[in-house]
């Protein structure tokens, strides 16, 4: 795919080095404009990947362009490269706070500007990517909402008439179960793009021991033979978190853990904190995960049907690491196939309150 590079500069000779030094390459279109005004102008028609953009300019110096190409929305994406004939601090850091992406010095290293366009025009493709997905999940999302309402509806008046074939209360059923399953992901889809905005935090205080029981004891099995739970939590100690948000990811693992465990297998849970974090644990006694796939997990768009946590899982997971970075923590997994699978939830010791 071609790189599209807009050069402004006041200055011929810098302008002229630029692009003899993209005309070799293979992959790059060009264009140029002597000033900042100029520059604006050729945004929508040319509409670059990159630019390349001189600070001290006649007229509206570099910072001032940066600043108005990021107010533009359909240019968002752009990558700013500032470039100065000085290598001054001060210089980057204002031209970071412009929105540049990065900065670089006269004279030019080839291989470096090279380098640093092929970089900047892969996380170009990469956000756009990442937008064009979350928007697509997000019109499946509001598109299914009224149509689904009228399947759980639909279903459940059937499941309420007295006096019905057997087969067509299972079938009843079947309908009912498949919907919800199709509520729950648009509700996960929903609750995903919304983490992706960063979005903010309501945070309470509540106790880590307390709250693992009350999660134990929503998850017991009316048949205790299939499965046991075994707490390990000997300090107790108050978390300050969005709770809402924690528990969507913590109860999820905890399912996760109970979907995969053998017949008569205990999860165990556990919670401690030293001097760095806190860090509170799910293990279950499962076949585990394979290392080849054990990241890709965390993934929202991993699909492949791997024979453990994996299944109906994909989207929770993303969720869950999503909401411990909001709390500038992290959700990873350890797991050695046939031994079993642990989930890490940690958080920094300043989420632990007095």
């Amino acid at each position: 795919m071609t790189i599209k590079v807009l050069i402004v500069d006041d200055e011929p000779i810098n302008v002229k080095l630029i692009k003899e030094i993209l005309q070799y390459e293979e992959g790059f279109q060009y264009k140029s404009a002597v000033d900042g005004e100029s520059a604006l102008a050729l945004l929508d028609e040319y509409n670059p990947d990159i630019i390349i953009l001189d600070i001290m300019m006649p007229g509206m110096n570099g910072y001032d362009v940066c600043r108005e190409i990021k107010k533009r929305g359909r240019h968002k994406y752009a990558k700013i490269l500032m470039v100065s004939g000085k290598s001054l601090v001060e210089e980057r850091l204002e031209g970071y706070s412009a929105g540049a992406d990065d900065y670089i010095t006269k004279p030019f290293v080839d291989d470096e500007l090279l380098a640093k366009l092929k970089v900047f025009s892969d996380l170009k493709k990469t956000e756009e990517i990442d937008e064009l997905k979350t928007g697509i999940m997000q019109l499946f999302s509001h598109e299914t909402k009224t149509p689904l309402n009228g399947i759980l509806l639909g279903s459940q008046l059937i499941l309420d008439t007295p006096s019905l074939p057997i087969k067509i209360i299972e079938y009843a059923k079947l309908i009912k179960i498949s919907g919800e399953r199709i509520h729950d992901l648009v509700r996960k889809i929903l609750l995903l793009s919304s983490l992706k905005k960063r979005r903010s935090l309501n945070l309470g205080v509540q106790s880590v021991g307390q709250y693992i029981a009350g999660v134990v004891n929503q998850s017991k099995h009316p048949l205790e033979e299939d499965y046991k739970f075994e707490v390990n939590c000997l300090e107790d100690f108050n978390l300050e978190v969005d709770w809402k948000l924690f528990h969507e990811a913590f109860y999820a693992t905890i399912q996760n853990a109970i979907q995969f465990s053998p017949k008569g297998g205990t999860i165990f849970i556990s919670a401690t904190k030293d001097q760095n974090n806190v860090s509170l644990r799910i293990r279950d006694e499962g076949i585990g995960i394979q290392p080849a796939v054990i990241e890709k997990i965390f993934d929202e768009f991993y699909s492949q049907n791997i024979e453990n946590h994996s299944k109906g899982t994909a989207l929770s997971l993303a969720i869950g690491q999503k909401i411990m970075n909001l709390h500038g923590g992290n959700l990873v997994a350890e797991s050695a196939v046939g031994e079993g699978a642990t989930f890490i939830f940690t958080l920094p010791l300043s989420a632990v309150i007095p």
